[in-house]
């Protein structure tokens, strides 16, 4: 049986990769260029390179997790990189945290120029063209360095005791995304709303921006983390006490309807109470820590929706992890 090389499966596999940035860069752009009336300036360059450093962050996070899954199970020809090594520099630039760090800056960078050189007509719509070519050319560096590090990844140490651990790094991720989507939003009048909290108007404005903020955060959940959790188990970054619970069953049991009727409802009376507070105590908060309160049912739930989700693509996962003998005998590349 002939298996792809290494370079002719990421052609193949590029295609959609770039298609997934476009798509990605395009809803998230398209947001924040909404958000700011359709008109971007020098002071947008810095969250606009925020949001682009968090999309590259989110594509590379666990992308040694699932090159070590494709290596083990060897459907791809790895002898490209037979004798390279990857130095202690790369190791360190190409860690997620710090080469999305070093991102953010190149993306700021980028799109102020891009604005000031053609501002305003076409920053927005140059900027949602050139940004993905920018984050694949910097996602395959990153793929390239962590092929480079399979040899010497696998831990002797547990990097993640449990999902909630794991969970949390997407949380933040997510949640700054968010924040920095929304931000053009503070400067509209109908979101300042100091001395006008306790209206229905008010209220109903703030229910309907964190149920768009959800349903673009639940919609990037629909992505397998099977394999990836499947890589982390063959690296020991994980084990198989890493999700042994699933939490709130009797809440999970309920179709995604009902579960999304409650959280409106949740939601509605949430913010309709800080309002009421806001307005007896008359105290004026930056936008973003107010969209942060009101925002708060909705991240909880979103907190427990990834965590059912990926319980159940670990629990696939070591199935898959515990069967591997059998996987082994019965695929005809070993």
């Amino acid at each position: 049986m002939m298996i792809p090389d290494y370079l002719t499966f990421i052609r193949f596999q590029d295609k959609r990769n770039i298609l997934f940035f476009y798509i990605v860069t395009l809803v998230l752009l398209g947001f924040y260029w909404r958000n700011a009336d359709f008109t971007l300036s020098l002071r947008d360059a810095g969250f606009i390179g925020g949001i682009c450093a968090l999309v590259f962050y989110n594509v590379i996070s666990d992308l040694k997790a699932y090159w070590a899954y494709k290596c083990v199970i060897k459907n791809i020809d790895f002898s490209y990189f037979k004798g390279k090594a990857c130095g202690p520099k790369e190791r360190l630039f190409t860690h997620p945290l710090i080469a999305a760090a070093l991102s953010s800056f190149i993306f700021a960078l980028y799109s102020a120029g891009l604005i000031m050189l053609i501002y305003p007509a076409g920053a927005a719509i140059s900027l949602a063209v050139s940004v993905p070519p920018v984050i694949y050319a910097l996602f395959s560096v990153a793929r390239h360095s962590y092929l480079k590090q399979m040899p010497t990844s696998v831990v002797e140490k547990v990097r993640y005791k449990n999902l909630s651990q794991y969970l949390l790094l997407a949380v933040v991720a997510s949640t700054a995304l968010s924040l920095l989507t929304i931000i053009p939003l503070r400067d509209k009048a109908q979101f300042d709303l100091y001395g006008n909290y306790f209206t229905l108007k008010s209220i109903i404005t703030m229910c309907i921006l964190c149920a768009v903020v959800l349903a673009v955060n639940l919609l990037f959940l629909c992505f397998t983390k099977r394999y990836v959790f499947l890589g982390r188990l063959f690296l020991n970054e994980i084990n198989l006490f890493f999700s042994p619970v699933l939490p709130l069953r009797a809440l999970y049991a309920k179709p995604l309807w009902q579960r999304l009727i409650l959280l409106s409802v949740v939601e509605f009376s949430w913010v309709s109470f800080l309002c009421l507070v806001m307005m007896l105590s008359a105290i004026k908060i930056w936008f973003e820590v107010w969209f942060l309160l009101c925002y708060t049912p909705c991240l909880i739930y979103y907190y427990y929706h990834a965590y059912w989700r990926w319980h159940n693509d670990f629990m696939m996962s070591c199935d898959m992890y515990l069967r591997w003998d059998e996987i082994k005998k019965k695929s005809g590349v070993w």
